[in-house]
């Protein structure tokens, strides 16, 4: 990354903090957008370049979110079960140490959502456009999931979106090894989705 990218990343970085604090403290409906760009030393239009609604700052980290786990994916070894990719992405992204820091930030993502059916919203819609990408990624890699794959994606988004959700519930870190596990049982009932057809996947012919 060169100089210029991060100053633009660590001006970014300045502004969600700025508004994850004030949402914090104020509430995410009473911020406005103004008074994030005061809280960060920028003007309006700055802000306004780098996030162009009020919800992007909370999902801030949407783009790695969906960029890693797309990767988890695309990028796993031939033959090996997607779900077992998706799941180690999803202890290390959704569960763990981000779990921790999440229920731990008043501003963040995970508290922010429980309180607002606004920013519900976006996350479910959020969640549906990442897992048609998903659906993509599955479907290219194993020729023969066709249908399968788009359900296994819903599926396997509508597991982060409780997740979060239950996240957003919590009163402290001992309530996390619950939630995990409920997580952890709910991506072991679609084992049937994710079966990959190796043959297929290797071009044998049938």
């Amino acid at each position: 990354m060169g100089i210029r990218e991060q100053k633009k990343a660590q001006a970014r970085a300045a502004m969600a903090a700025a508004a994850s604090e004030l949402f914090g403290r104020n509430g995410y409906a009473a911020v406005s957008m103004s008074q994030i760009a005061r809280a960060a030393g920028v003007s309006d239009q700055t802000l306004y370049n780098y996030f162009p609604t009020k919800e992007s700052l909370v999902f801030d980290q949407a783009p790695v979110f969906e960029a890693t786990l797309l990767g988890a994916v695309a990028e796993r070894p031939p033959g090996r079960d997607p779900l077992d990719a998706f799941r180690g992405w999803f202890d290390d992204f959704v569960l763990g140490p981000a779990a921790e820091r999440g229920i731990a930030t008043p501003g963040g993502m995970i508290r922010l959502v429980a309180g607002s059916d606004t920013l519900h919203r976006a996350l479910l819609a959020l969640a549906h456009r990442i897992a048609g990408r998903l659906a993509s990624e599955l479907a290219a890699a194993d020729p023969a999931a066709g249908p399968r794959a788009a359900v296994l994606a819903d599926a396997l988004l509508a597991v982060v979106v409780r997740t979060i959700e239950r996240l957003g519930a919590v009163t402290g870190p001992d309530e996390l090894p619950d939630v995990a596990a409920r997580a952890h049982a709910a991506l072991d009932t679609l084992r049937p989705l994710s079966a990959v057809d190796t043959a297929a996947v290797a071009g044998d012919p049938a």
